[in-house]
């Protein structure tokens, strides 16, 4: 992938095709494009989901230690020591996702990202491409040295 056509649908109604096609590898790469000018033409949208609990599909997933399943497993001595009838455990893992996206900015959760440019001297560029996002989309946010993914989410209705 060298300019990210990859992962754009160039139908209307493209989003579940790219999602098909979507892997952790694709992502990586995006992180890893070449800087270039973009005139973005991109809706402001804010998603704020309600509060997942956790505890249930850690416990299936098999981490019961730490919900004290069975009775008594639960060890964090090392936090606060323990005593036969007084000890931690988990008790709940809740999980909670907030993303605004506006003519100011990025905000997900409680860290903001700001997009920057390196002052240069003065260079001919080329004009930038023009990007309207005006059918369903995917976003992502990155960590760019690492290509790790934190944030990924799909807008469906972009008016």
């Amino acid at each position: 992938m060298r300019n990210g056509k990859d992962i754009v649908p160039d139908e209307v109604n493209g989003l579940p095709a790219l999602e098909a096609k979507l892997s952790a590898d694709i992502l990586a790469e995006c992180a890893k494009l070449e800087t270039q000018e973009v005139d973005l033409h991109l809706p402001k949208f804010k998603f704020e989901p309600p509060t997942i609990v956790l505890a249930e599909k850690f416990e299936a997933l098999g981490m019961k230690m730490a919900f004290d399943q069975p009775r008594g497993s639960a060890n964090f001595d090392r936090m606060a020591p323990r005593k036969p009838n007084d000890y931690l455990y988990i008790s709940q893992v809740f999980h909670k996702t907030f993303i605004a996206v506006d003519e100011n900015g990025t905000e997900a959760a409680a860290a903001t990202a700001v997009a920057m440019m390196a002052a240069t001297a003065q260079i001919e560029r080329p004009p930038p491409v023009e990007v309207k996002v005006d059918r369903p989309f995917i976003y992502a946010i990155q960590h760019v040295p690492t290509g790790v993914c934190l944030f990924l989410g799909r807008v469906t209705d972009p008016r």
